[in-house]
């Protein structure tokens, strides 16, 4: 399976590699300047690409493969600062950033320069983390059909309060001249009986994976992942739910339909402690998402064609900057590890940060 993927991106890199960002930018540090200024215009050109424009820039102010020109380059610079602008003019975090600034200029910069870069990190620890799968908070979940696996001798309430958040790193771009995104995720959903007498965690489910996401420029076909994971309750012994698997997924836009398709294999667990958890997993699913002005509604549905079929729905539309009313529906089997073999009917509503 490895072996297929890894001959899949070399036959894609040798397919599309032609002509992207680093394939110019290895011709400029090579100093064939003229070849590398074609290029870059066909970026820009072809691609909107801001990291293009504002190399030209450079190079036509300092005669780089051309004659100087002050107005081209002042032209190249301009189109690649309104692109950063605009690419960055709607991110929640840039406010932020501005006071980290705000607080590294205040303090009193050491002569050495190493000894600065320190303090810089230390007081704005400005990672490349952004938001994964949807972080929602529903302060009333409600099942009302099904049973939930009981924990110990605690008594399991109806309603309770679920949430979940979800992380990823992109640590990686473009190693095989693709336009690849090679990412870390991380998910971690939570059931909290908090209406009950003692108020415990019934059931949180972990879920760390690595991924690459390559982008296709076709009408319809969007985009292909590829993913390796890992998923747990975290729990030992009789109560222990988790299993490895590899992914694909692959996207599709239709005007306002936007589909995903994704396929996965369980990889082989040392101990395994729930062998029959395919057969209600299925391997895969299909999610719809369509959007409609400030709608939001997704719809995920899962089969394995034996009738332990699971439907999800959710739908968010903005109530504030950044906060969004959250609808989420589960009918059907695997709405927790736990629970994977329970056929649960549910509703939730609340909030989420992140669509």
């Amino acid at each position: 399976m490895i072996v297929k993927l890894f001959l899949l991106l070399v036959f894609a890199t040798a397919l599309f590699g032609e002509g992207t960002f680093s394939s110019v930018y290895e011709l400029y540090k090579a100093k064939e300047y003229h070849k590398a200024l074609q290029g870059f215009e066909k970026l820009v050109e072809e691609q909107k690409d801001y990291d293009a424009a504002y190399i030209l820039g450079y190079m036509y102010e300092h005669g780089e493969g051309c004659k100087v020109d002050k107005t081209k380059a002042n032209q190249y610079y301009k189109l690649a600062s309104q692109g950063y602008y605009m690419q960055r003019k709607d991110d929640p975090s840039r406010d932020a950033k501005k006071e980290h600034i705000a607080l590294l200029r205040a303090i009193e910069k050491p002569q050495d320069s190493e000894t600065f870069y320190t303090l810089k990190q230390y007081t704005q620890s400005l990672y490349n983390i952004k938001a994964y799968n949807a972080n929602y908070f529903l302060p009333v979940s409600y099942k009302y059909g099904g049973e939930y696996t009981p924990v110990g001798d605690h008594p399991v309430e109806s309603t309770e309060i679920e949430f979940q958040f979800s992380l990823k790193y992109d640590f990686a771009t473009n190693l095989l001249g693709m336009h690849e995104i090679y990412s870390f995720g991380y998910t971690q959903k939570s059931f909290w009986q908090a209406y009950g007498e003692s108020a415990y965690f019934r059931e949180s489910n972990y879920n760390p994976e690595f991924f690459a996401t390559i982008p296709f420029g076709s009408k319809h076909f969007k985009a292909v992942r590829i993913s390796f994971a890992h998923q747990s309750n975290g729990r030992g012994g009789s109560e222990e739910r988790s299993w490895n698997y590899v992914a694909g997924s692959f996207y599709f836009q239709t005007g306002y339909l936007f589909t995903e398709l994704r396929l996965w294999a369980r990889l082989h667990d040392t101990i395994d402690y729930n062998p029959e958890l395919i057969d209600y997993m299925g391997h895969g699913h299909i999610r719809f998402m369509f959007p409609y002005r400030k709608h939001l509604l997704k719809l995920l549905l899962r089969s394995n064609f034996d009738g332990n079929n699971a439907v999800e729905f959710s739908y968010s539309y903005p109530i504030a900057h950044d906060l969004f009313f959250y609808l989420k529906t589960f009918n059907g089997y695997g709405e927790s590890l736990i629970d994977y073999n329970h056929k649960i009917d549910k509703v939730g509503f609340g909030f989420s940060i992140s669509r």
